[in-house]
């Protein structure tokens, strides 16, 4: 089904004059592959003397001036391929996201690091999520996303076109960050590895794809490591990934995992009272998507989801992946709202809901 949410995101006007901008929306705009494919070469090479010059406000001044999301993903593909490619024996900087979803009676804080680190790389090298042999260790600290993304493109690329050995390529102070659950809610988390790539060797880890038979031993080993007294705790664990992109996987996982959650006891609490469910998406001014889950009658209607978009979402994918969560959950009655919608009404978040979308809202 072809997408109807509108994208919410706001960007300025085409900065023609931005040398990275030009090659993005060049490469956009290419009439050939093969051009498509020179223009993008060329940025890879641009942001290489960027990063080589670390150079981050030039870096930052064309990411947050990215006329579209394509041109910003542009941008990213060719700063990830900037900032990871690597001739000959490179350092690998990767992460693993930790989704945490945990219930607790009262307030109730989780480890900042797991403490048996030795045990986790072993678990992961058993499942040859490490290679045999490979030089790859994972760090136990529980790192906050705000920690993670402190570290620069300009680190990275450091690290990994110049650091002699591991060691040498880990920031320095990266220390874990306490969860503190109130009732329940879904957290993130992340944990830094680093890894020796030889050159003509295979990868050094497996990086991405789907999580494989480590991810039921790895939960129970994380439950077991954050075992809390008074907590109810379901670790979800993701691939690793490149550091960069370890991150935005991080974000989206958490934002889908807490949709979930919210889904799910909105939809038992209606249903407990026989009241039939109806799903509202909409996109609001703000770059915001809103879900709500509620009776016709209204029951429900005070509550809703929030998920805000970053420059890497996809709103068709989001959308489509709603549609998919209500199907599972035999919600049939979704609608989803085509025009952008306000940030507010009469001072407060707005959520539409099954009784305000009759005119709005298409099936």
């Amino acid at each position: 089904m072809p997408s109807q949410l509108p994208d919410p995101r706001q960007y300025p006007a085409l900065l023609a004059s931005n040398r990275l901008i030009h090659h993005a929306v060049s490469a956009l705009d290419a009439k050939t592959d093969a051009d498509a494919g020179s223009w993008r070469e060329g940025l890879r090479l641009a942001l290489g003397d960027v990063l080589k010059r670390d150079d981050m406000l030039t870096l930052s001044v064309a990411l947050a001036m990215a006329p579209s999301a394509a041109a910003y993903r542009e941008l990213w593909q060719a700063l990830r391929a900037a900032v990871e490619q690597a001739d000959g024996r490179h350092v690998v900087l990767f992460a693993m996201p930790l989704v945490l979803v945990a219930a607790a009676d009262g307030e109730v804080s989780l480890p900042a690091e797991i403490g048996d680190a030795a045990g986790l790389n072993a678990l992961l090298r058993q499942h040859a999520v490490f290679s045999p042999g490979a030089e790859v260790w994972l760090g136990g600290a529980l790192l906050h996303p705000d920690t993670l993304s402190e570290i620069s493109a300009g680190q990275i690329y450091r690290a990994t076109h110049e650091a002699a050995g591991m060691m040498d390529a880990l920031p320095a102070n990266l220390a874990g960050r306490a969860v503190t659950v109130h009732k329940d809610g879904v957290f993130l988390r992340y944990l830094l590895g680093v890894a020796i790539q030889e050159e003509g060797r295979p990868s050094a880890l497996k990086l991405g794809g789907a999580v494989g038979a480590w991810g039921l031993p790895l939960m129970k080993f994380l439950g077991e490591q954050l075992k809390t007294s008074g907590l109810n705790l379901f670790p979800i664990a993701r691939p690793p990934q490149m550091l960069m992109q370890a991150m935005v996987e991080g974000g989206k996982a958490r934002h889908e995992v807490a949709l979930q959650a919210f889904a799910s006891s909105q939809i038992r609490r209606l249903r407990d009272k026989s009241l039939t469910p109806v799903a509202v998406l909409a996109a609001h001014s703000g770059g915001e998507l809103r879900f709500t889950l509620s009776a016709v009658s209204g029951e429900g209607a005070d509550e809703g989801f929030v998920w805000t978009l970053s420059p890497l979402d996809s709103v068709p994918a989001i959308e489509t992946m709603v549609r998919e969560l209500m199907a599972e959950c035999q919600v049939e009655d979704v609608r989803i709202v085509t025009g952008l919608m306000a940030e507010e009404q009469q001072g407060e978040r707005l959520f539409l809901h099954a009784g305000n979308t009759a005119s709005a809202a298409a099936h």
